[in-house]
């Protein structure tokens, strides 16, 4: 009798079950995947894929840095702790290199949902979208503004100048929004545009506002929540808080001066916007004030009600570290660095539970490559991995 025949192949992986396999594992073990074959690049590139992925990233938010060296920027990202121990150390890991224009002039603006928009300092820099876990990016198309003769030139100078550019995401609709404002010296209106992330020709489109209002120097920072975009302004001799819906493309007011009850000389460098346990927060120290930190919770936007929370924070807390943010779990976070040491270069992440009145002191290795070098490092709280493509 002849043998039985062997099967040399067996069953292929159900492709559905090749997403749940994959959207559980790293962003850098992605990038080796895609190597891989065809077919594993293939799956990684599937919106079912890049949708569950992000879903799960959700859950496990990291911490984020970007790190200026030697006239370039770098990307490293690390665990973001929940409950961290004394004296305990991680590893940050460096993501890929992005082209030389990323230089340190760009400035880096804010994360969401895992793109990174990076803005520049001077006019003939570019403005650039880009995503470290895939190391994809894109550059933004010039902003264009009408003349008092209706012709369209590029806003970069004065009269007429760009004065913030802004990235947001509406968690319903998927999609990546960019807003850009325009300023005027002359009598020619503020214009508002905005640009949708997605597949084709990508041009900005200008969108109608009622109210015109200018940048605020005095509230730092900017936090999209669920799907709206919170950034300083001043209105006529107001300070408020304007909110973008990123899908309806309208925008809202929050007053600030009245329902905070605060002096304005509180305003100063000291305010940041930042995400308070999934609310809006404001942040208001000053060391000179009797370690008095100040925290402000929008509690309803429509009826601009905020909560006050004040803190005395402990003596380890000063002016050269700086504020990062809050975690999921209510703890205050600050970072500091040091290059000046001979061995090493001393970098912080500092976690104070404002309950128990306890903080922890994290080290964040890993980006020793840079000692003895001029360096900039500044983190973030709240990164998540986004397979999205650019």
């Amino acid at each position: 009798m002849k043998k039985s025949s062997v099967r040399k192949y067996s069953d292929p992986i159900p492709v559905d079950l090749l997403i749940d396999i994959f959207s559980r594992v790293s962003g850098k073990s992605i990038a080796r995947f895609r190597c891989v074959s065809k077919f594993c690049a293939w799956i990684l590139r599937l919106p079912d894929f890049t949708e569950l992925f992000l879903t799960k990233s959700s859950t496990r938010p990291r911490l984020f840095f970007t790190v200026k060296a030697n006239g370039k920027s770098f990307f490293y990202s690390s665990t973001q702790p929940q409950n961290p121990d004394k004296n305990s150390s991680l590893v940050a890991t460096r993501y890929a290199s992005f082209p030389e224009y990323f230089s340190s002039n760009m400035y880096y603006t804010h994360t969401v949902c895992g793109l990174v928009l990076r803005n520049g300092w001077t006019i003939r820099q570019p403005r650039v979208i880009c995503n470290p876990a895939t190391g994809g990016f894109l550059t933004l198309p010039k902003v264009l503004i009408k003349t008092n003769n209706l012709v369209e030139v590029e806003a970069k100078s004065s009269p007429t100048k760009i004065s913030r550019i802004l990235l947001g995401y509406d968690p319903i609709s998927r999609q990546f929004k960019v807003l850009c404002m325009t300023s005027s010296s002359d009598e020619r209106p503020n214009t508002h545009q905005v640009l949708t992330l997605e597949t084709g020709k990508r041009s900005w489109r200008r969108i109608e506002h009622k109210f015109h209002f200018i940048k605020n120097f005095r509230m730092r920072g900017e936090v999209c929540l669920n799907g709206v975009l919170y950034f300083g302004a001043q209105f006529g001799q107001s300070s408020v808080i304007v909110s973008f819906d990123v899908r309806s493309e309208k925008f809202g007011f929050i007053n600030t001066n009245k329902d905070l009850e605060v002096e304005d000389s509180s305003f100063g460098d000291s305010l940041t916007l930042f995400n308070y346990k999934g609310k809006l927060g404001i942040y208001d120290w000053d060391i000179d004030r009797d370690r008095e930190l100040v925290l402000w919770v929008l509690e309803d936007a429509g009826n601009h009600k905020w909560s006050k929370h004040v803190y005395v924070l402990p003596d380890v807390i000063n002016e050269m570290m700086m504020f990062v943010g809050m975690t999921s779990t209510g703890e205050i976070v600050w970072s500091s660095y040091d290059d000046d040491d001979d061995l090493s270069i001393l970098f912080y992440v500092f976690f104070y539970n404002l309950e128990r009145k306890t903080l922890t002191r994290v080290s964040i290795q890993g980006i020793e490559e840079f000692k003895h070098h001029d360096i900039t490092i500044d983190t973030f709280l709240h990164y998540v991995e986004n397979m999205k493509f650019m």
